[in-house]
């Protein structure tokens, strides 16, 4: 059982138990899966009067849209939204297939309007960047591996897994180059920046050092000592955060901030997609909705427009 439910009352700690040992025995679902889903219902079955089993046999379609309301104005991201109805209309399909209610209502728990690619990016600010390096301990292991991860998120703009996933043969010391291995397994050879280069060298040859047997680059610091996650750079990341005394952010962010300091600084969209890896060049015109000015000048070269599909 996870904390989530553990806090929970006893009746709605085992409704969402059966739900969560429903998915794995009927609906295949991972573990990781099946968990998720019954911690995101931990907010409906606290919601609901108890004891929840008589709450479930007494719903409606107009007390599960009122909840559906409710979450609405949480002010969630759209895909969050999504997510969380999705994971809604399971658990209602469980219910209505344990009997705990008379009539499947999944069908009624609307999709959470959203499109892909509209939200606009929120770089973090310059001196928040910089901050947030000046937060390192340089004569620390821990520092030095922190710095050099934040340094690749900002510099380069990668993303945690690719973070987590370089290797020891992936720097290129005499060529000045990084091999990335991204979405899909796609590897590409990106130019190393000399700042991020000292950083990496530093953190190799007086960070890690021979302390372990793998040619992973970033480990992490304790016992037993293993390669760094993604969560562990999502991790890293907040850490930094809370120490400098800035509100916390994930490392995605980062890459949006290097993104929208490289059209800031004349990159064109074609340049963006590459430094990013993007599949398509539509993916990173979204960053060029925080700069007006630059927009006007990147309207010849918008996706719709480069691919000729606005062509008359």
């Amino acid at each position: 059982m996870s904390k989530e439910r553990v806090r929970q009352r006893v009746d709605a700690q085992q409704v969402l138990d059966e739900f969560e040992d429903w998915l794995l025995r009927e609906r295949s679902a991972q573990e990781d899966t099946a968990r998720a889903y019954a911690d995101r219902m931990v907010g409906f079955t606290r919601w609901l009067p108890a004891p929840v089993e008589e709450s479930l046999s007494g719903l409606t379609p107009a007390r599960v849209i009122e909840w559906v309301d409710l979450e609405a104005q949480q002010g969630r991201k759209p895909s969050t939204m999504r997510k969380q109805l999705a994971m809604l209309r399971s658990f209602l399909r469980f219910c209505h297939r344990t009997g705990r209610v008379t009539e499947d209502f999944s069908a009624i728990v609307p999709h959470a309007a959203g499109w892909r690619l509209s939200s606009i990016p929120d770089p973090v600010p310059e001196h928040t960047v910089e901050t947030l390096l000046d937060s390192f301990d340089r004569h620390s292991p821990k520092g030095l591996r922190d710095r050099a991860v934040l340094l690749l998120l900002t510099g380069l703009g990668l993303r945690a897994g690719e973070i987590a996933a370089l290797r020891l043969p992936d720097i290129g010391w005499r060529s000045g180059t990084l091999r990335i291995t991204g979405k899909g397994d796609r590897v590409d050879e990106l130019p190393l920046p000399d700042e991020i280069g000292r950083a990496l060298e530093d953190y190799v040859l007086h960070g890690r050092g021979g302390r372990v047997d793998s040619d992973a680059v970033f480990m992490t610091m304790f016992e037993p000592v293993r390669s760094l996650t993604p969560d562990g750079v999502a991790k890293i990341v907040r850490m930094a955060c809370e120490r400098a005394g800035i509100t916390e952010f994930g490392p995605h962010r980062l890459r949006h901030t290097f993104a929208t300091g490289a059209l800031a600084s004349g990159a064109t969209l074609q340049e963006v997609q590459g430094l990013l890896r993007h599949a398509q060049l539509r993916t990173s015109a979204i960053y060029t909705k925080i700069d007006r000015t630059r927009l006007t000048r990147l309207v010849p070269v918008w996706p719709a427009a480069a691919e000729g599909r606005w062509a008359r």
